[in-house]
């Protein structure tokens, strides 16, 4: 089997029995395979923030980005979100979190208009696995201001 051919590749998203196993210097997902650096690029130009709690509510991941709204020192990792969040937040994040682990909810929107005329979305989605067990949250911050303007429709190349 020719490892270049897509069409010789199973539509499951799994490697066929003869093919060359991956190198081990590629992170294997269901749906593909990425480098450290590549993976490292992707989250790192996403057009948003994202950052990953645990279960039991310990930050675990969050990509960097130049002109991120939210600081997030490297020293929050494996800590308690709590203490990575302004004091007056608290009690909302207590109640997103109660309603992710029991169920009631799977996703909350926040927006706001920033100091330096950005209007940002805040959305906060609970991770779950097949079982519908919560595994965690996601929260993604993205300026939304030139989204917000777009009217009609655009189907040339322009280029930003």
């Amino acid at each position: 089997m020719n490892p270049n051919d897509v069409s010789q590749m199973p539509t499951d998203g799994k490697q066929p029995a003869d093919s060359t196993p991956m190198p081990a210097e590629r992170i294997q997902l269901p749906t593909g395979s990425f480098t450290l650096e590549e993976l490292t690029l992707l989250f790192d130009n996403l057009p948003a923030e994202i950052s990953f709690i645990d279960k039991d509510d310990t930050v675990r991941f969050f990509n960097t980005r130049p002109t991120a709204f939210f600081s997030r020192p490297k020293a929050a990792l494996g800590r308690n979100m709590r203490v990575c969040h302004p004091k007056r937040l608290l009690p909302m994040i207590e109640q997103l979190l109660d309603d992710f682990k029991s169920g009631r909810q799977d996703k909350a929107l926040f927006w706001r208009s920033n100091h330096n005329g950005s209007f940002i979305s805040i959305a906060y989605y609970a991770l779950r696995n097949e079982k519908g067990e919560y595994t965690g949250t996601l929260e993604v911050v993205q300026d939304i201001s030139e989204i917000k303007q777009l009217e009609g429709d655009r189907n040339d190349l322009v280029y930003q």
